[in-house]
């Protein structure tokens, strides 16, 4: 029978791992844990504050599994390749994987976009390479050069993020359906659009072109 939280939490006392964490690498700084929220212990994290990423470490009552979760920017999600149920089990992955793990979130994840991107032409697209750093409160978060694989098939391409007030609006592109289209979000809250649906990259800079400004100034009202 698995545990309580409660029961986690006040195991940790004893947790060899929670000694050996190194306190910086990487420009991230360990923080001790916050306790239990809900379902969710959060036992230590790692944070890179100029670049807008941390790394937690966490327990789930939810599935009983130990789990890192990834912050970079406005995007957080659970990295699937680091969970375990067994406590030393997920103590020794994460002393051998997390150096490699914050170097990766440090440096951009810069994964390649895969075959079926080519035929959209990205190596040759040069528009985004004029695009502002800063727009109003947002910065150039995400760019091509190191896109961040997102969900169901799609990748991040672009993002214009305000961290401070937590609006956002993200370029993506498809692989399966081979299209390029935006989500937003404002004070954290995920927004749709279809307002820069495109076929093709040309009609995606287009569209950048005419209307990034103003949904830019949209999302700060």
């Amino acid at each position: 029978m698995a545990k309580k939280i409660t029961e986690i939490e006040a195991d940790l006392q004893g947790w060899e791992l929670l000694k050996q964490l190194p306190q910086e690498i990487e420009g991230f700084k360990l923080q001790a844990g916050t306790g239990i929220s809900g379902q969710i212990l959060n036992i230590a994290s790692y944070i890179n504050e100029e670049k807008h990423c941390r790394l937690d470490l966490i327990y789930t009552g939810e599935t009983f599994d130990y789990v890192l979760v990834k912050s970079i920017g406005l995007h957080t999600f659970r990295d699937d390749r680091f969970f375990s149920r067994e406590q030393e089990r997920f103590g020794e992955m994460v002393l051998r994987k997390l150096p490699d793990i914050l170097k990766e979130m440090s440096n951009g994840l810069g994964k390649s976009l895969g075959y079926e991107a080519k035929a959209m032409g990205f190596e040759k697209w040069s528009f985004w390479k004029k695009l502002p750093q800063k727009l109003g409160n947002f910065e150039l978060f995400i760019t091509p050069d190191k896109p961040m694989e997102y969900i169901n098939g799609s990748w991040i391409i672009l993002d214009y993020s305000d961290f401070t007030r937590g609006n956002q609006i993200m370029f993506l592109y498809n692989g399966f359906r081979n299209e390029l289209f935006a989500e937003m979000k404002k004070e954290y809250l995920p927004l749709t659009t279809d307002e820069f649906n495109a076929g093709n990259l040309e009609s995606l800079s287009l569209l950048i072109d005419q209307k990034l400004e103003f949904t830019l100034k949209e999302l700060e009202k």
